[in-house]
Order: C-alpha cells, then structure tokens, then sequence
C-alpha cells in the first residue's frame, strides 16, 4: 500500500503560485481544498497541472433539510469538477436529523457516488451526521459501503476524551476509509496549539494508534493508495494570543512537520507488519 500525503489550502496565504510552488517543492503529491468562487478554479488549474500535483475537492454542505444539503452538494460539486479531481471530501448532512432523513441523505450520495465515478470519502466531522462515535455505529452498520475520510479530532472533542474506549469502531471506520486528515486534537480543542511540544506527545502517541488501525484495516481489504493530509487549520482552529489575535506557532512549520513525520511514521508501520517473523528454536 502506497501513502499519498496532500496538502490543504486552509490558512494558506500570499499568492496561489509562490504557495503551490512551496507545497510541491515540500514532497505533498496533491492539495485538498473548497473552492467558492470559479475565478479561483481558473487561477489554480493550470499552477496544479505545472507543479503536477494531484487536486482532491472538499465539498461541505449546508442547510436544515435533505433538499437543501443535496442542492449545496451539486451546487459545489459543479464547480470543482472543473478541477478535473480525483474524488472528493465530503462534509455532509446535519447532525440533528432523525434516522430517516439521515438515511435518506446517504442513499442519495451512494446513488451519486455510483453516477459520479469518483469516489466521496465522508468526513467524521462535528455538526455533520458524524459527528459522533453513536449515530456513526448505526449509519456505518447501515451503509457498509459508505467511503470514509477520517478525523478523530472531532470525536475526542465531542466525546471530551480520547477514543481508546472506541477501537472497534475505529477498526470499522478503517474498514471503509480511503482518506485521513491527521490533525491531532484534545479533549477541549480540535487542535493542539503546538503538535511539536513535549507536552504534546500522549496525543500524538493516542493518534498514531488510531491511524495505524486504519492502515491496517486498509490494508487487510488490499487498499493499493491510501491518502492522508496533515489538516491543521487558521484561527480561530488555530490558538492565539490575547489582545494581538497573532497564531502561537507557525501553521506552515507544523502541516510540513506532521506530513514528514507521518510518511516516516507510515514506513515504520509497514516495515514492522511486514517484517518476516523470527521463529524461536526449541531449547535442547
């Protein structure tokens, strides 16, 4: 299985060619990204084409009802597949829906999906219909071939604890997950103020432990590409400073230092499930 590392354009500043140059120049294969007007489609297509990196859509969807999410959903999804991507994120559905509406929701994006010939991976998101380890279990029980993007952050905060209580769910999230954005949270904030600190490191340890549980899930369904962005998002996600407003730490510094050590962190994975297993002579 082969890890594809993107970048998100979340908190990305100054000019889309000196950012898109960077980005490349860093080893990400590919940016993930909304885009909200079509102007930005025509200034980023050809800087993705130079710099050949791969573009993944985020599509997040608004309203009250099912009619009104599915509209949002196309209304976006028109735009982006101008970028020619090659599947989408999907922040979707409304997390105070019954059963029924939730249902409905995804039955229609499973009928899209299927039209589409591209894949939507559903992002464990709050405020969507996943926002939740509970209503997850059933709509996963209920749609089995529903693509997943991962990202616990939003469920520590949620639940206000990490997720160690959940690894069967995790696993089955790792069942039907194509995407992982690995941003790192605690049980307070969605985002650590700095992943790189010492005090930084059982959320780190925490997370890893999820992830690999998703590879290995992958892994076992013979995943050839599985596809991972370091998503650590601009203020307010990002902690600041009283009175000044300014970031407590560098979000470039950090997204580049998460997505190296997480392609290091994926090869020792696999050297270590891969390895071949030693077997232990009797004792004469």
């Amino acid at each position: 299985m082969r890890l594809l590392v993107y970048r998100n354009l979340w908190g990305v500043t100054g000019a889309r060619a000196a950012a898109l140059a960077q980005i490349a120049a860093a080893g990400y294969d590919g940016i993930e990204c909304m885009i909200l007007e079509t102007a930005h489609c025509r200034e980023l297509k050809p800087l993705i084409r130079r710099h050949r990196l791969d573009y993944k859509g985020v599509i997040w969807t608004r309203g009250l009802t099912v009619a009104e999410h599915l509209a949002s959903f196309h209304e976006q999804l028109a735009r982006l597949r101008t970028m020619d991507p090659s599947g989408f994120t999907v922040i979707g559905g409304y997390d105070c829906w019954d059963d029924d509406d939730t249902a409905r929701f995804y039955e229609e994006m499973l009928r899209i999906e299927e039209k589409l010939g591209l894949p939507l991976a559903h992002e464990v998101h709050r405020n969507t219909c996943l926002f939740h380890p509970a209503p997850t279990r059933r709509i996963l029980a209920r749609f089995p071939s529903l693509k997943l993007a991962c990202d616990f952050s939003h469920w520590v905060i949620s639940c206000e604890r990490l997720l160690d209580d959940n690894l069967d769910l995790i696993r089955q999230c790792g069942r039907q997950a194509v995407h992982i954005h690995a941003r790192v949270g605690h049980e307070q904030a969605p985002q650590l103020a700095d992943l790189r600190a010492p005090e930084a490191q059982p959320y780190r340890d925490a997370f890893d432990r999820y992830w690999e549980i998703i590879w290995e899930e992958q892994a076992r369904r013979g995943l050839a590409v599985t596809s991972l962005c370091p998503e650590f998002g601009a203020p307010p996600y990002q902690p600041t400073l009283p009175y000044t407003g300014m970031p407590v730490a560098d979000l470039r510094a950090i997204c580049d230092w998460q997505a190296d050590r997480q392609r290091q962190h994926f090869a020792e994975w696999q050297t270590r499930t891969t390895a071949p297993r030693k077997t232990r002579r009797p004792a004469r």
